[in-house]
């Protein structure tokens, strides 16, 4: 049965590289941008999906540049209290993915995907750990997703702090994970999942697991995903074992390169970024989570001064980055005693750094309202109350867009939620499974 094609009409239209129809459509065919314009739409036949925006605005979908779905089924847990950000991880995210079963790991992906979709969130770039589960679990978390539609990008965190035997094992898991999304790229062309090596810090590797990771990078042509100096912790140990910074590291050993994304880059000096921007690599800011950690606040502005291409990302804070996009706009700007500090910045985050790396991954143009493009689309429930256009449609983002609910999600041109209706799936059935889950894995950890 041929694909309906879906035509968005009466929309505030916000296309992502400066062009808007105030009173604009789009016509959605195979999974791509077939058409779009302003005031009337092109008559269809019968075969076609008609969604009246009701003059609300229609966006691209965001980009979750960094998160971590496995972290959904500790929303609420009494871990105790944890001063310093070595405490957290040990007292909690290192407790967690060692108790986390491959039902647990499928459960939490679920419920993060079905969190992206309602947030507008189109694509998630997903860095997962569980090392009470780790064969198996990148296939759990690709069935989570594919079940509802969410493009991904996933990875294993690979880390020596479960000793040689998980490190060893979580190599091989990724290896086979990057050799089956081979297989399935070959055979569809749209096919929404991607992988990249996934490496937990500097702080927790060894050359030789940095030897491997390399390796498998090679082999499979794909960059690391690796936190970068998220807390001190991370350039003392780093400093200790090789007399460098952890970026200076990672550039050295051939981790960084133009494939690779540098998570958090919280502790990094000018030299640091020098390397960074040479490496080629992208960066993913997570402001939310670096204030929850209080690990610091990452150079944002430095990295982009120094020509980093800088995402925004979560860190599995949520799944939407509604919240971190917002923070990132205003956290800046106190610092440089300047009101309209990171305006910019923020902006090409958003509108250019996310869609150009996911893009990338993708072999196809994402994040953008063009013809031809992704056909990953939002409308968002509220409407311009003055006048839009080029100029000042980032605004109507920052003030309008980020403050609303979402109303309905399409990705590669499938309706995931209309009318906040989620498609696909029993959100009671899976909200019940997972106080189940996690009520028994919480058991395991406290």
């Amino acid at each position: 049965m041929n694909e309906k094609k879906i035509l968005i009409s009466n929309g505030s239209v916000i296309c992502g590289n400066g062009k808007v129809f105030p009173k604009g459509w789009i016509l959605i065919d195979g999974g791509k941008i077939s058409r779009m314009g302003s005031s009337k739409p092109p008559s269809c036949g019968e075969n076609t999906i008609v969604l009246d925006a009701q003059g609300h605005y229609v966006m691209p979908g965001f980009i979750n540049a960094h998160t971590h779905l496995y972290s959904q089924l500790a929303r609420g847990i009494p871990a105790g209290r944890m001063k310093s950000f070595g405490q957290v991880l040990k007292g909690l995210w290192w407790k967690l993915d060692r108790a986390l079963t491959l039902e647990d790991v499928y459960v939490s992906a679920t419920l993060g995907a079905v969190e992206a979709i309602k947030s507008g969130v189109t694509t998630v770039v997903d860095h997962h750990a569980s090392y009470g589960a780790i064969t198996g679990s990148l296939g759990a978390v690709s069935e989570a997703v594919s079940n509802l539609g969410v493009r991904a990008s996933i990875c294993f965190e690979i880390s020596d702090r479960c000793g040689k035997g998980a490190r060893d094992e979580a190599v091989a898991e990724t290896g086979l994970y990057l050799e089956s999304l081979k297989n399935h790229q070959a055979s569809d062309p749209r096919f929404l999942l991607r992988g990249m090596v996934g490496l937990h810090a500097s702080m927790t590797l060894s050359d030789e697991t940095l030897e491997q990771a390399l390796e498998l990078m090679e082999i499979f042509g794909v960059g690391a995903h690796v936190h970068v100096a998220e807390g001190i912790e991370d350039v003392n140990a780093t400093r200790k074992i090789c007399g460098l910074s952890p970026a200076a590291r990672l550039v050295r050993k051939g981790i960084l390169n133009p494939n690779s994304l540098a998570i958090h880059c919280v502790h990094v000096d000018e030299e640091d970024i020098k390397l960074i921007k040479k490496a080629g690599c992208y960066a993913v800011h997570n402001p939310s989570s670096n204030l929850n950690n209080a690990v610091g606040v990452a150079p944002f502005l430095a990295l982009c001064r120094g020509g980093v291409p800088v995402a925004i990302g979560t860190d599995g804070m949520s799944s939407g980055v509604a919240c971190d996009i917002k923070l990132a706009s205003v956290l800046h700007k106190p610092g440089a005693l300047d009101a309209q500090a990171a305006w910019n910045e923020v902006e090409g985050a958003v509108r250019f750094v996310a869609p150009h790396m996911v893009s990338g991954m993708f072999g196809c143009s994402v994040g953008v309202l063009e013809k031809g493009a992704a056909a990953d689309v939002i409308i968002v429930d509220d409407a311009p109350p003055t006048l839009l256009d080029g100029k000042n449609s980032w605004g109507h983002t920052i003030f309008g867009v980020l403050n609303a609910r979402v109303r309905t999600t399409i990705i590669d041109g499938k309706i995931r939620m209309h009318d906040f209706q989620m498609a696909d799936i029993d959100e009671i059935s899976l909200s019940n499974a997972a106080r189940k889950l996690s009520k028994r894995l919480w058991k395991r950890i406290i």
